[in-house]
């Protein structure tokens, strides 16, 4: 297969929006197809993931912690020949009811009037065709994930409209929005795998376990297409390792054996949200078409 089969377009401008260095990791083969077919391709990340953990205190200090994660994400994305990653100047909000979820510089305290036009102006600059960002739950609730789709959504609705904030720049129309369909799912499938072959350093604990089986009880999500990155895999695992302080060299993701890694890594499942994909509808193998 031709790498631009995989995404089925060629000559396109994607804009990828995410909450905190690592998000982009349910889209990195995708966006590594994308570059691999002749696409450009932007992530935007609207925090440096300053309440991010550190796997070890060699890596990084709560003070430059933000500073080590942008590197770890340009470094991340250097994998994959990525080389326009940008940030919003917003903090990272920590998980719900930390002290970091108050501070008024977290990106989901900003109002829509603050967080839309920021967002705006990295979307009229680089005037996308495909956008894609977090699904409307976050993936599991992380207040900036859910930040991140909700004014991405709006950013991308306004962006065509010269009256909505033309501060922001020249009104662009974007072709389609995405958002992950299912990617949380298969994490926690492979975790449990994991879990299961004694693959783990420590138990999930009660309360992950609950999370988990949350996820997993929720319906199937609408998926509108389903991107084959079984041709990536190497590069995913690689761009995955560079964020050393927060998986660490000998965590988790090192230990995936290769049967899991072709299952988890090698498919990535989109939900085209704008124009709204039709209900019933089948699946695509790529971008090639949104009608």
């Amino acid at each position: 297969m031709a790498m631009s089969d995989v995404v089925g377009v060629t000559g396109k401008r994607v804009l990828a929006v995410y909450g905190h260095p690592d998000d982009e990791g349910q889209i990195t083969g995708t966006m590594a197809a994308f570059l691999a077919a002749g696409n450009e391709v932007t992530l935007l990340c609207a925090t440096r993931g300053e309440a991010g953990e550190i796997s070890d205190p060699l890596l990084s200090t709560p003070e430059t912690l933000g500073y080590t994660r942008e590197l770890e994400l340009r470094a991340s994305m250097a994998q994959l020949g990525l080389q326009d990653v940008r940030f919003l100047p917003f903090r990272d909000s920590g998980m719900d009811g930390t002290p970091e979820n108050e501070r008024p510089d977290c990106f989901h305290q900003q109002t829509p009037e603050v967080a839309v036009p920021a967002i705006l102006s990295v979307m009229r600059d680089v005037k996308p065709h495909l956008v894609f960002t977090w699904q409307a739950d976050g993936g599991y609730g992380h207040p900036d994930h859910i930040a991140a789709h909700r004014h991405t959504v709006a950013a991308f609705e306004g962006c065509a409209d010269a009256s909505v904030y033309p501060e922001s720049g020249e009104a662009w129309q974007p072709e389609r929005l995405f958002w992950g369909a299912r990617m949380m799912g298969r994490f926690v499938e492979m975790r449990l795998e994991m879990e299961k072959r004694g693959l783990l350093d420590e138990p999930i604990d009660d309360e992950q376990r609950k999370r988990f089986e949350e996820m997993m009880a929720r319906p199937e999500p609408p998926v509108s297409v389903v991107v084959d990155t079984r041709a990536f895999v190497a590069e995913k695992r690689r761009a995955s390792s560079m964020h050393r302080t927060q998986f660490g060299e000998n965590g988790m993701w090192s230990k995936v054996p290769e049967d899991l890694a072709e299952a988890f890594y090698g498919e990535e499942r989109f939900y085209q949200a704008r124009p709204e994909w039709p209900a019933g509808a089948e699946p695509l193998n790529g971008f090639g078409s949104g009608d």
